[in-house]
């Protein structure tokens, strides 16, 4: 049994995927991770959470750091930089390929729970979703943290 995966969008502002099934090869996976991209970036969303809970299997640790390494560049080929929030455990999700991914500029974070996903991706300004991360972060935390504007222009600027 391969994934399968719903897709819902809520108030036109997120994409929501429910993975089921089990993990079965790095291209089926991938295309999962891919089909959610499109479908966000056909519907201008800009936040994307995927609750993977009820996800069998593991993951060669190669294939997460591929998979992180790709969903970059497929975002960046397409000029779509989502928030995108992992709802899942270990072994299934273990956070690695989202690490990858935000290394490399994308703004994705681990969830044990819907629900401070959820909360993850709406404390961010819609507008800064649009944003790769280091810009998203910068802009966040001077918001949430009061900072002078002209500082924060000066951080924008050295990106």
């Amino acid at each position: 049994m391969s994934l399968q995966l719903e897709l819902n969008t809520q108030k036109r502002e997120l994409l929501s995927g429910i993975v089921t099934g089990t993990l079965s090869s790095f291209a089926a996976d991938w295309q999962v991770l891919k089909q959610i991209c499109d479908t966000a970036l056909d519907n201008h969303l800009k936040r994307i959470v995927v609750d993977a809970l009820a996800v069998q299997g593991i993951m060669k640790t190669i294939d997460r750091y591929t998979m992180g390494v790709k969903l970059v560049a497929y975002c960046g080929e397409h000029k779509c930089w989502p928030m995108l929030a992992f709802v899942g455990e270990p072994p299934v999700v273990n956070g690695f390929g989202a690490l990858v991914a935000r290394n490399r500029g994308m703004d994705t974070e681990v969830f044990s729970n819907r629900k401070d996903a959820l909360a993850w991706l709406y404390a961010a300004p819609s507008e800064t979703a649009a944003l790769p991360s280091d810009s998203a972060r910068l802009l966040r935390n001077a918001i949430r943290s009061q900072t002078d504007k002209y500082s924060t222009i000066k951080n924008l600027q050295r990106l």
